[in-house]
Formats: C-alpha cells, structure tokens, sequence
C-alpha cells in the first residue's frame, strides 16, 4: 500500500494537524490526525469522503472523530 496524501494540511484548534490520504491502486482512504492515532484504522469509501471527514474532524468538533450520520432509535 502506498497512501498519498490528497488533501490539504488542516489545523484544528487545539493545534492537531489532520489530512486525508488515499491509495487509488487498492482504493482505501482514510483520515490521519496528529492528536488522534486510532483515527487512521477508520477506512472511508471514497477519497471525497475522507476529505470531508478531514475538514469536519478539523473544524467542527475534533470529539467526534467522524462525519456524524443519521442516529436510528
């Protein structure tokens, strides 16, 4: 495997860096966080997905450590 980042270096608040990489040959992605380590074993579906997920980590709420999903009661 070999993972390129295919996004831009981020920054959250609380000073983390957080980025989205991607290996188009196996077509796994995924998110990596400096405050973060476990983040990266989370594997995304699309590159455009581990983008977004990058940006809301960084912007939103650095917790959550994922794009939130519709909860089912």
């Amino acid at each position: 495997m070999a993972f390129e980042r295919i996004s831009k270096i981020l920054e959250a608040p609380d000073g983390a860096f957080i980025y989205a990489q991607g290996d188009d040959k196996t077509r796994q992605y995924r998110v990596i966080c400096s405050g973060c380590p476990d983040l990266k074993n989370k594997p995304y579906n699309s590159g455009a997905g581990a983008i977004l997920a990058a940006s809301y980590h960084a912007e939103h709420d650095a917790r959550e450590r994922h794009v939130p999903v519709k909860r089912t009661r």
